[in-house]
C-alpha cells in the first residue's frame, strides 16, 4: 500500500521561485495519495504571495493554504504545520518553497523509505551540499546549472544503487516517517529560525537506530537562499558550533563519507558524462630523472581533445602546449586521465581520489633498487595491485604506442567506464583509508607535540623570567 504523504512547503518570499515549486507539484505529485499544505510565514510580501497561492491553486483540493498569525521562522513553521495544522499522512515530506521536483521524485523516495530503519530520506539536486550531482568538478569554480544537473543526473542515476546510507539528509527535500515525528517531535527551537535543524534531527533519531538516507533516483532542483532572510553565515556558524557541542564526531562522520561513503559513480560523474570535449591529463613527473623523451611520447600519445597538466621537477620549464601544475592537487579537482610514472604509492592515492582513468608508465627493469625513493616508499610492493586496475599499464618505451589503448579506455559505453572505476575504487579503497587515516594521525600527533612544546615554554625558567622582566618593564616611568 502506497503511503499518504504530507507535503509541507514553509513560504516566505521570493514569488518566482515559490511557484516553480507550486507548479512542479501540481505536475508531478499524485494527488490521490499526497496532500500539500502551504503555510505563509508572513514575509514582507506576504499579502501579495497570498493571492498568487490561492490563484494558482484554485479548485485544487489537495492544496490547503493557511497563513501564520506572526513570522515563526522555518523552525516554528514547519513544527505547527505537523503538529496543529494537520497531524496526518503516513509521512511527512518538508520542501522547501524554492525547491523545484521533477517526475517520480516521491516515488523514489518512498520506495527508499520503505527501506529497513530508514527514517529520513534527502533526493539528489543541483544544490545540496553532498546531496548535489555533480558533486565533485573537472572545472574549478564551474557552477551547477539545472540544466547541467538533469544532465549528468539522467545518465548517472540508473547506475546507482537504489540509495545509501549518509550521516545526515539535506533540509531542503526533507521526508520521514509521521511516527518518528509523535515519537521524538520535529525541529528544535534552539536551531530557530533555521539552519542546521534538520542535522540535529537525523543525528536524534539515529540514536535510536534510525538512518538517513539519499535516493538516488529521485531528482528535486533547488535555488538555494530564496526562501530565507537574515544574517545566514551568522547562523549557520552559531548553528553549526551547537551542532558540534552535541555530536563531536559529525564533522569527521561528513569527512568520512565525502571520503569513501560515496560511489565512485557519484564521485566522478562530471568526468564520466564530461560537457565538453577537452579531457583534462594530469602528469606527474618529478620524479622522473630524463622528462624530454616522455614528454614527447606523451605528446603523440594523447592527441587533440587532450589538455596536459605537468607536475614537473623543480626548475624544469613546462613544455609547449602543457599547463604547469604548482603545489599539491585538490582530490575534489576531477581529470579524466593521469599518467603516473612507476608510481608511489602516495601518488596512487591521489590518482584514485581524482582521475576517472589511470595510465601507469614502467620503466625497464630493474627500476627499484634500495637507493631509489620509489622503493624505499613501497611502490614495488603496490605495483601488482595498481597494475591490476589501471586502465593502461605500458613500458615507458612504448608509451608513444599506447594512444589507441587510451582512447579506448577513454570513449568505452558509460556503463563499461562506471564499472571499471567501481571496481578500482573497491581494490584501491583500503590502501585510500589506510593514508587518510595516517594523515589523521600526523595531524593528531602534531597538535600534541605543539601543545607539548607549548607547556615546556611555559613551564621554562627563561620563559617566567621573561615575564616578570615584562611587568617591571611596563611600570617604568615614559612607557606606554
Amino acid at each position: 500500500m502506497t503511503r499518504s504523504v504530507l507535503v509541507v512547503v514553509p513560504v516566505y518570499g521570493d514569488l518566482e521561485s515559490l511557484l516553480r515549486c507550486v507548479d512542479g507539484l501540481v505536475e508531478h505529485l499524485d494527488t490521490t495519495h499526497h496532500r500539500v499544505l502551504l503555510v505563509n510565514d508572513c514575509g514582507p510580501d506576504a499579502d501579495t504571495i497570498e493571492r498568487a497561492l490561492l490563484d494558482r491553486t484554485a479548485g485544487m483540493e489537495a492544496f490547503r493554504y493557511e497563513r501564520n498569525a506572526q513570522n515563526l521562522g522555518f523552525v516554528g513553521t514547519c513544527d505547527r504545520a505537523v503538529t496543529e495544522l494537520d497531524t496526518g499522512g503516513d509521512a511527512v515530506l518538508l520542501l522547501n518553497s524554492d525547491a523545484v521536483p521533477t517526475a517520480g521524485f516521491l516515488e523514489a523516495m518512498l520506495e527508499v523509505l520503505d527501506e529497513d530503519h530508514t527514517g529520513v530520506v534527502t533526493a539528489r539536486s543541483d544544490n545540496a551540499t553532498i546531496a548535489s550531482i555533480p558533486y565533485r568538478l573537472t572545472t574549478p569554480g564551474a557552477a551547477r546549472t539545472e540544466e547541467r544537473t538533469r544532465a549528468v543526473w539522467s545518465e548517472i542515476a540508473p547506475l546507482l544503487p537504489a540509495s545509501q546510507v549518509m550521516p545526515v539528509a539535506m533540509g531542503f527535500c526533507f521526508l520521514t516517517r509521521r511516527e518518528l515525528i509523535s515519537e521524538h517531535g520535529l525541529f528544535d527551537d534552539a536551531f530557530a529560525p533555521g539552519y542546521g535543524e534538520e542535522n540535529d534531527y537525523c543525528l536524534r533519531i539515529a540514536a535510536h537506530g534510525w538512518t538517513s538516507r539519499i535516493a538516488n533516483r529521485a531528482l528535486v532542483l533547488h535555488a538555494g537562499g530564496k526562501s530565507f532572510s537574515g544574517n545566514r553565515n551568522a547562523l549557520r556558524a552559531a548553528h553549526q558550533q551547537e551542532l558540534e557541542r552535541r555530536y563531536p564526531f559529525l564533522p569527521d562522520a561528513v569527512a568520512a563519507y565525502q571520503r569513501h561513503g560515496m560511489t565512485a559513480t557519484e564521485r566522478f560523474a562530471d568526468a564520466l558524462v564530461p560537457a565538453g570535449t577537452v579531457r583534462r591529463v594530469a602528469v606527474d613527473l618529478r620524479h622522473v630523472e630524463e622528462t624530454a623523451g616522455l614528454v614527447g611520447a606523451l605528446d603523440a600519445a594523447f592527441g587533440d581533445g587532450y589538455r596536459l597538466e605537468a607536475r614537473l621537477p623543480s626548475g624544469v620549464p613546462a613544455p609547449a602546449g602543457w599547463a604547469l601544475t604548482s603545489g599539491a592537487p585538490n582530490a575534489d579537482d576531477l581529470v579524466t586521465v593521469t599518467v603516473l610514472v612507476d608510481p608511489t604509492p602516495a601518488a596512487v592515492v591521489l590518482a584514485n581520489r581524482r582521475s576517472l582513468h589511470i595510465v601507469v608508465v614502467r620503466s625497464p627493469e630493474p627500476w627499484t633498487p634500495w637507493s631509489s625513493a620509489a622503493h624505499r616508499a613501497g611502490s614495488d610492493a603496490v605495483a601488482p595491485l595498481v597494475d591490476a586496475h589501471a586502465d593502461v599499464v605500458v613500458p615507458r618505451g612504448e608509451l608513444v604506442d599506447a594512444g589507441p589503448a587510451i582512447a579506448a579506455a577513454v570513449t568505452a559505453p558509460l556503463a563499461d567506464r562506471a564499472a571499471a572505476v567501481e571496481r578500482r575504487w573497491a581494490a584501491l579503497l583500503p590502501l585510500d583509508v589506510t593514508a587518510a587515516e595516517a594523515a589523521d594521525a600526523g595531524a593528531a600527533d602534531e597538535v600534541v607535540r605543539l601543545r607539548r612544546e607549548l607547556h615546556e615554554l611555559r613551564t621554562s625558567r627563561s620563559f617566567r623570567t621573561g615575564q616578570a622582566i615584562a611587568k617591571v618593564a611596563g611600570r617604568l616611568p615614559g612607557r606606554r
